[in-house]
């Protein structure tokens, strides 16, 4: 646990959606590069979570996760529940991930998630339905933010940070181009 102290962990939420829907948005977001992957997730539980991870896994093998994903930090939403499942690969029974958990009522210890919370509700109102949405309108929104060049990345994109940090090809297993 000690070594990943020091590691800036991927930060995972779920952006909050109107308590009708059936839909949910799941968020990650690597923080020291503004990057972030969005999944819509149909009745969220954990099983669904850790199929997000089990997905993330096969598209860009054991390794490459283990790369971008080395530890993720979280709150304690029922969703995020299944630690084994998320931190360990269902394939090769190897530690893919280690999750930490923030504390209660600390949302600054997510402040990154949080904060692109809010680009992300440019695209997805607050108090409107997610419902309508499929995973390719959520990865296509996702691709958009990614491509915005920003001043704390000295004017490059995150896709761009993304690509020089884990290589292009991870990108486009990622996106699909």
């Amino acid at each position: 646990m000690k070594s990943h102290i020091n590691e800036i962990a991927v930060q995972m939420d779920f952006l909050g959606s109107i308590k009708s829907d059936s839909k949910s948005i799941l968020v990650l977001i690597l923080p020291q590069i503004h990057f972030i992957l969005l999944f819509i997730i149909e009745k969220k539980n954990s099983s669904k979570v850790v199929g997000v991870f089990e997905a993330l896994e096969k598209t860009v093998g054991f390794e490459k996760f283990h790369e971008v994903f080395p530890s993720i930090l979280t709150d304690r939403d029922p969703s995020f529940s299944s630690i084994q499942g998320i931190e360990f690969s269902a394939e090769t029974g190897a530690q893919r991930t280690h999750l930490f958990f923030r504390d209660a009522f600390k949302s600054n210890q997510k402040a990154s998630v949080e904060n692109i919370n809010k680009q992300i509700r440019k695209f997805f109102p607050k108090g409107k339905t997610v419902d309508c949405y499929t995973q390719e309108q959520v990865a296509m929104v996702a691709k958009t933010i990614n491509g915005m060049p920003l001043y704390s990345l000295d004017g490059h994109t995150p896709k761009e940070a993304f690509a020089t940090l884990f290589g292009l090809e991870a990108y486009t297993k990622l996106f699909g181009e």
